[in-house]
């Protein structure tokens, strides 16, 4: 089982010019602070930086904000970088390991393996896949102004699968392990391949039952006049071809065109940028003052001329990674007109070819006339029967996937792990003081949690920690930090507030880390931990602390 643990935050705003850092305690941290102080938009950026999607305040989105998340998994150091879109995962020392702007086919699959998060789901194809880095974190995560509705729902990813939430809680729970989710994966993709089998086989029988039935086939031409209007139809339909052609291939120009001008000005950038990192390079290494052989004259050295370098190198890097965007939207577009052009492309060397055979006058009857229909009958009975091998095969490969699968889907261990939640689950509700749920559903690991009023807040509550630690005492897979932000919602009074947070303090994991979000401790005491008050309104972020992130930040947002 991996371990993740936070152990740094980091967070920059070059559109603000201010940043903030903050340092995690390995059991325990809780952030303390008023309402808009910004302690949720602080909370809320660490999934996020892992590419976990959440409701941002739109003042932190016009802010732009940047982070990196310094973390270990069972001691071993990292870090991770999130900048709007793009991502990088950086080894312990400072060596890029990845960057991508994909989260679901690259950074997703990435963090899966580092943290042996095994799970896959059918996504709206049919095919298995990596889920995205929020369900690793799902249970792991009580967000502000999601997270208190309904369990494991704190992440904005509604849709993305179909009823996921079954496998997901399995999966974490250790209920059924990575080894089970690789096999259904497997059976998925020969199911799949066994299906496109059907359909070429299908093709196959299609064309052996014409031949029989139809030797010299249909649509060939029997008169010179029928022959001419047909001739006819396809010049006009390539000269339609041909002039949509034209319009397709200048519009792919275009944005030629515009690639080259967005990566000029990118290569432009880069050289700037090199030149200012060599003249903060001289200038940290210079005296105080700097003679210029040019005008003669002493120039000061000082730190307000040294960030100055920095801050336009940042806007330099800013810059780039705007044209990024801008280039990946111009090669978007460009791969669909392209897409475009090799379609049209193909129906112009189709019509083509169909003219000629009828300028020739060569039809379809002649060809079959003088081929030999046993050897064409020949041919596909072989094909059919490769066919009917290959499905044997797949189909025995089924056959052993779903004995080792049943092996898996140990129901001893599954009745051990469901009643060791429900024993927590009612011990929890109980101590939260919530009476009127009906416990017998609420016992139930992967049921949602239904209650109603200020009940409701406390009893998702009780469902996240019963989950996290029964992930903790039976996952064969990953643990991560818990986080719990605001717990007082819906009006909860004094002695609820204060049984929530002892509940939260008291309830974690051995090995686990904690990161609590809270106006008040309500008489709370935080043993084997830290906490961090955040003071200033509406602002997370402090202008003192912009200088120091913005020069620790800048090498590893170069890289992206």
């Amino acid at each position: 089982m991996k371990n993740l643990r936070f152990e740094k935050l980091e967070l920059l705003s070059t559109a603000e010019r201010k940043g903030r850092t903050l340092k995690f305690h390995p059991r325990l941290t809780v952030i303390i602070g008023e309402n808009d102080v910004g302690k949720s938009s602080v909370i809320k950026s660490l999934y996020w930086a892992f590419g976990a999607p959440v409701r941002m305040h739109p003042e932190w989105v016009r802010a732009k904000v940047k982070a990196r998340v310094s973390f270990d998994i069972d001691g071993e150091r990292f870090s991770i970088v999130r900048d709007g879109s793009a991502f990088g995962v950086f080894g312990e020392k400072d060596d890029l390991l990845i960057a991508t702007r994909s989260v679901t086919s690259e950074l997703g699959p990435f963090l899966a393996k580092m943290l042996d998060f095994g799970l896959v789901l059918p996504n709206k194809s049919g095919m298995t896949e990596t889920p995205p880095p929020a369900y690793m974190f799902m249970p792991f995560y009580i967000d502000q102004d999601s997270g208190w509705k309904q369990s494991l729902e704190s992440f904005e990813i509604r849709g993305q699968y179909k009823n996921p939430r079954k496998a997901v809680v399995e999966f974490h729970s250790g209920i059924r392990p990575n080894r089970y989710y690789e096999l259904q994966a497997r059976k998925t993709a020969v199911q799949l391949e066994i299906a496109e089998l059907g359909r070429d086989r299908q093709v196959l029988e299609k064309a052996v039952a014409k031949l029989n039935l139809q030797p010299a086939f249909t649509g060939t031409e029997f008169t010179e006049l029928e022959h001419r209007g047909s001739v006819d139809r396809l010049l006009g339909e390539l000269r339609d071809l041909r002039a949509a052609r034209l319009t397709t291939a200048a519009e792919l120009a275009d944005l030629v065109d515009e690639r080259e001008l967005v990566t000029e000005q990118m290569r432009i950038a880069r050289l700037a940028m090199e030149e200012l990192g060599k003249d903060y390079t001289y200038a940290s290494k210079a005296e105080a003052e700097v003679f210029c052989p040019t005008c003669g004259t002493l120039h000061d050295n000082d730190f307000t001329h040294k960030f100055s370098i920095l801050d336009d190198r940042e806007a330099c890097a800013q810059f780039l990674r705007d044209q990024h965007d801008r280039l990946v939207d111009i090669r978007k577009r460009a791969e669909k007109v392209e897409t475009r052009l090799h379609g049209t492309d193909a129906l112009i060397e189709k019509v083509s070819g169909t003219l000629a055979e009828k300028e020739g006058d060569l039809t379809l009857k002649e060809v079959i006339e003088n081929a030999s229909a046993n050897m064409a009958r020949g041919l596909f009975d072989m094909q059919l029967e490769d066919i009917r091998a290959e499905v044997d095969r797949r189909a025995g490969e089924i056959v052993e996937i779903d004995v080792e699968v049943k092996k898996l889907d140990d129901k001893k261990r599954r009745k051990e792990i469901e009643a060791y939640y429900a024993q927590l689950m009612s011990s929890f509700l109980r101590t939260l003081n919530v009476r009127k749920i009906d416990f017998d559903s609420a016992s139930k690991i992967v049921r949602k949690v239904n209650d109603t009023g200020s009940d409701q807040p406390r009893a998702v509550l009780a469902y996240h920690l019963a989950l996290m630690k029964t992930v903790f005492k039976f996952s064969s897979a990953l643990t991560a930090p818990m986080i719990i932000d605001s717990p007082n919602q819906q009006d909860q009074d004094n002695t609820n507030v204060a049984a929530m947070i002892a509940l939260i303090l008291s309830s974690r994991a051995d090995n686990g880390q904690t990161i609590l979000g809270t106006v008040r401790l309500h008489d709370q005491v935080v043993e084997d931990g830290d906490v961090i008050k955040l003071d200033d309104k509406l602002s997370a972020l402090s202008p003192d602390q912009y200088p120091g992130i913005l020069d620790t930040m800048n090498p590893f947002l170069g890289m992206l």
